[in-house]
Formats: structure tokens, sequence, C-alpha cells
């Protein structure tokens, strides 16, 4: 199986050739011309759309076997939505056959062209085509879905819709025109990311504010000339004006209207822009809670299993896209997130390296933004990121001896404590017989991957490797807090909306929120590693819990099983409360409703746990809002001593 140059198979135009708008619908024509010789009876052209991110394809259902029915005896079924046909152009009787499939190409190889996509397959039957004879592919057909299909939801230059020609003899070639290349863009402004601090301690400050397009991207026209920060009495309270596409910050006219949230909208008080998140008022001078995303990644990130680098020769580019300057941008300008890590798989081992870890350091800000120097490791046995309590700058490693398993990561390692390991996406491939305490004291629950905290198939929609997932972690005794991040492969951390690169991720991107003192590296690091800190699904979610008076990820040590266990927790939505589940030990022992009244978004639950303490007692809060949006706090566990 060649994979090569051909010019002579024949020449692939595409139309419209582009620009394409994030998440707009379009319909593409791509048109196939044989060469010269034509192609046999059996040839087939096979399509490979940019990625899954793009709309499904799908084809014309058959009614019969393949092997029995065929050619114009084809009967087809309209039993699902179409929208890809084909059709020749020849005077011949040739007809085509269609067929997709979603897959990777083949391993280990320029992840621009390998990695996952659509693809169409068109089998030539009944006869063969001549020269000059025409394969039209129509993806988005109007006939039968008007308004076309949907674009990738997120901007990227250079794309490419692989085409490849098998003219008979099992031999993969690319005709001329192939790939075809495509860019997409992102689209005008039309809503804004509003962000206020969670909890205020002394005067109060500016709303910041940072316009984003349709999708939650960066946008790319100029930007409404002025828009009204509304109080929820629709008073106005701030005027806000756009000299560019930068973030700005509002004093509010009436500071006290902070508190009850406030909305962005047009002059009218029409169209609704943003909403800025809760925050509470504090008298002491204690702790804050912090935003932001462990998970992101650059165009330096590659697949686990790629035994190369993501900057071979020939290669263009990794499974995720943007700069490390471009990531950064967006978690801090866009986002607005207080701290960001950049966790390309491989990048230890890779050229990208160096770079990562000084662009970690170039953005550090003390007090304004947080970096971390990261990386993830990859594996069959379960996915973890690496983080590192300094950016000291060192080189990368030897990827021949460097391994990613998770029994070389421990060893490695032992014994850092300024080195922490966080499985992810841990509902699949995770083996729990490999963990070490000291390294993992955290697991990330939810991304656009789905939840794995739980068994149930609520937002989720893969496979369960047996064995894995969250409650079987915390079932084995292990003393792991939880967290929430994105994981979209797009470059736009803290980015909480459905669909990305990946058919297989459609979930809005999660954030993670830690309780620290100030807002360094340090801190943080260290309010990570003792757990104090919890996950939603993108929403910035209140979230305090206390058992005894102790906060979420502490250890406590009773003397006598009949100790009751005082639970508080305190919730501040950003939208009204459906419940609130005390969850102990895998299960669900208490429940709190929020009366209805006015204000649904605030609840405090207070239960006392006096039944008799069991081995591996541990609890933890699940908020459930009724827009659907969620939080985990990290658990309390409770000994015997």
């Amino acid at each position: 199986m060649i994979f090569s140059q051909d010019d002579a198979t024949g020449q692939v135009t595409l139309s419209p050739e582009g620009p394409f708008v994030t998440g707009s619908y379009v319909t593409l024509t791509l048109t196939f011309t044989t060469g010269e010789d034509g192609l046999a009876e059996g040839a087939r052209l096979r399509v490979g759309m940019p990625n899954t991110g793009w709309e499904p394809v799908v084809v014309p259902q058959l009614r019969y076997w393949d092997e029995l029915v065929r050619g114009k005896d084809r009967k087809y079924a309209p039993f699902y939505a179409v929208n890809t046909t084909a059709e020749i152009v020849t005077q011949g009787d040739a007809v085509l056959h269609l067929e997709t499939m979603e897959r990777m190409l083949i391993p280990d190889e320029d992840p621009a062209e390998a990695y996952w996509r659509w693809w169409i397959t068109a089998t030539v039957e009944d006869g063969p085509l001549a020269g000059g004879d025409q394969i039209v592919l129509t993806y988005g057909d109007p006939r039968f879905v008007r308004r076309g299909v949907r674009v990738q939801t997120f901007p990227e230059d250079e794309l490419t819709i692989s085409v490849y020609v098998d003219s008979g003899d099992g031999n993969w070639m690319r005709p001329k025109g192939a790939p075809v290349e495509l860019d997409v863009v992102s689209g005008a402004p039309a809503r804004a990311n509003v962000v206020v601090p969670s909890v205020i301690t002394g005067p109060v400050p500016p709303v910041r504010i940072a316009l984003t397009d349709a999708c939650h991207c960066r946008p790319n026209d100029d930007p409404p000339r002025s828009l009204i920060l509304r109080d929820e009495r629709w008073r106005r309270v701030g005027n806000v004006r756009f000299s560019g596409l930068q973030p700005v910050k509002v004093e509010l006219e009436n500071s006290g209207a902070i508190f009850e949230r406030v909305t962005l909208t047009d002059s009218g008080g029409e169209q609704i822009w943003g909403t800025s998140n809760p925050c509470i008022h504090s008298d002491e001078d204690n702790l804050q809670l912090f935003w932001g995303d462990l998970h992101a990644q650059s165009e330096y990130h590659v697949m686990h299993s790629q035994k190369k680098d993501a900057r071979q020769p020939g290669w263009s580019k990794g499974i995720s896209c943007g700069t490390p300057d471009d990531v950064y941008q967006y978690a801090r300008d866009v986002s607005l997130l207080d701290f960001v890590s950049i966790t390309d798989q491989g990048a230890i081992t890779g050229v990208g390296w160096e770079l990562l870890q000084q662009k970690a350091i170039e953005y550090y800000r003390p007090g304004e933004f947080v970096t971390f120097k990261s990386y993830e490791a990859g594996s069959p046995v379960g996915h973890r990121n690496v983080y590192f309590r300094d950016v000291a700058v060192e080189p990368p490693q030897d990827a021949g001896t460097f391994s990613y398993m998770p029994d070389f990561l421990y060893e490695y390692y032992r014994g850092r404590r300024d080195v922490m390991l966080i499985p992810h996406h841990v509902k699949t491939w995770t083996d729990w017989s490999l963990h070490d305490p000291d390294l993992e004291p955290l697991m990330e629950i939810y991304s656009c991957w789905g939840q794995s905290e739980n068994p149930s198939m609520d937002r989720w929609d893969k496979g369960v490797t047996p064995g894995a997932g969250a409650w079987e972690a915390l079932r084995r005794g292990y003393r792991l807090g939880m967290i929430a991040s994105s994981d979209n492969h797009v470059g736009m951390p803290g980015r909480s909306y459905q669909h990305d690169r990946q058919a297989h991720t459609p979930f809005p991107g999660g954030l993670a929120a830690v309780w620290a003192p100030e807002l360094t590296r340090e801190t943080l690091f260290d309010a990570l590693k003792s757990r104090r800190c919890y996950g939603t699904t993108g929403a910035r979610i209140i979230l305090d819990f206390t058992l005894n008076d102790q906060p979420m990820g502490s250890i406590l040590e009773v003397e006598r099983g009949e100790v009751p266990r005082e639970i508080y927790a305190y919730i501040r939505g950003t939208d009204a409360i459906d419940r609130v589940e005390v969850v102990q030990n895998g299960k669900v022992v208490e429940t709190g409703t929020p009366p209805h009244r006015d204000r649904q978004d605030i609840y405090r639950l207070q239960w006392r746990d006096t039944t008799a303490l069991e081995a591996n007692t541990h609890y933890y809060i699940r908020v459930i809002q009724t827009d659907g949006e969620m939080g985990w706090s990290s658990p309390i566990w409770v000994d015997r001593v």
C-alpha cells in the first residue's frame, strides 16, 4: 500500500475553497476528474474530511447485502437523514457505491494526515470510467439538508481534505491537487465572557469582559461600539466601550450589583451577550477561589501511541492547534482564567520541551495569571498529566530511554515533593492497580470526554474499561481529590463548548477550582496537592464543603466509630440549583433540594451522619443545576484510629 503523489491518476478540486467560519453550515463539492487512462471497474476514490469535529458524514442507506445486490440493482432506504451524495459524469454505464467510516489512517504518521477523520469511499461499479470522466461528491447536499453541514467549531489554518485513489491494484495514490487545503476562521463577535472574582474580600473589583464568536473563539471582526451592564432589575450599572478585541475592565456604578450578578446587553436590553459568574463577600482575608484549566494542549501535542515527535521532517502539526503563545493568550484574555497548564503529550521528549518551559516562565504573573510546567504521559494503562512546582528549564529527555508507563514515572519521580501526577478520563484505559499515593493526589473526573465520577452513562457516551472509574479508585481506598478541565485539543483552555476536534469528545470542557490563600504557582500547587479543590462542567459554581469543620480533601481521624459527622456545604450556583447530593462510599445518602423561592441559586446543606463508621469512609458533594451544569467536591475521608 503506497501513499504517494501520482498526478496521472487524475485531479481533484473543491468548491467553494473557503475560508469557512467556525460552526457555520456549508455545502462542499469535491470534484475528481480522472486521468488519461480513466479508472477500471472496482477502482475506489477515498476522501477524508479534516477531522471528526466536522458534521458526521451520512450516505444513503442500502437495503440489501453488498454480496447479493450490486451496481444498478442496489436499493436504498430513506431511514436516515442523508447529507452526502455522489454522482458520476460519464458516457459509460458505471455507477458509484458510497460507504463511510470513522477511522485513523495508519499508526505513527503525520497527525495532520493520519488522525481521526470521516472517510468517504466511492467504488466504481458496472463498468469503467474513461479519461476525463468525473466523480462529484457533495458533502452537505442541499437536496437533503437545506442548511448544509456544520464546519468545525474552532479556527485552524492549513487543514486538509485527504484524497486517495486506488486504481484497482490496491495502491492508494494522491491525485493532483491532493490533499486539498482549506482554512477555518473564527466568526464575528457574538457573545462575551463576563467574569468577576468568586470571593471578594476588599473593595469591589472591576468586571472583566472578553468578546468571543458564537463558538466561544477569539472573534475575527470589529467589536460592537458599546454595550451595557445591567443588574438583576435590568437597571444600567455600567457602560462598556471597546477599542479593539482585547478584554476590558469596567467599574460598576453600583458596586453592590456585583453580588447579584450583572448581565451584558445591547443598548436596548434585547440581546444578551453574557452574564457574570456569582461571587460572595468575605470579611476574612483568608482563602480565595481561583479558576483554571489544568489540561490544555498546543500544536506540540501528539498521540500517546506515536513513537515520533510532532516535528518530524515533513510533518505539519500535532493533534491540537495553536502555538504556546496562542494557548496562553486565550486562557488569559478570552477565558479570563486565573491559571492554566499546557499538557502536551510527549512534550518532555520532544523538540518543543524547552520552548514550552520558557513560555510558562514568560506568561507567569504572580497575583494575576499562573502557569505550570507540565506534560502528558499517556499509556495503554492510563493517561496522566505531570506537573511541576517550579519551572526550571531542563533539556528534553531521551525518547529511547524515557517511558510514559506509570511504573516508570513512579520510580523516576520517587521522593519528589515538587512533582504531581493527575490521571484523567479515568473511566477508560485506567488500570487502578497502578497508583502512587505520594505522587498522585488528584484525578480529573470531567472533561470534554465526559464524566468519570460514577458508572452511569450520564455525560458519558463511550465504553468503560472494567475496573476503571473514579468510584473504583475511591473503593480501593485511594485518597484522590477531584478536578475537571477541558482536554479539548483546540488550543483554547477554559472553553466550555460542545464539539471539538473529535466526535468521541463531544462534551463541553470543565474547569478546576482551587481554594488557596493567594494566586501564585507555589500556593496553587500546594493547594492541589492537599486536595483543596473541585471540578465543574464549566460553570463557575461556588462550592464549599466541610466535615466536622475540616475542608474538602481532609483526612479525619476519630477514636470511636460512633463519632457524628457534621457535614456542611455551601453552594452558590450560576443557575437555579436542582439538588445537592452527599455521596458516601459510592452511594447517595442525603439529597438537599432548594425550596421554591426567588433565589434558588443559593443553597446551604447541613446533615449529620450518626451511622457506624465503616472502613474507608469518605464523603463528597455532587451539585446538579437545573441547566444541567454540575460540580463535584474533593472527598473528605474519616479513619478510625
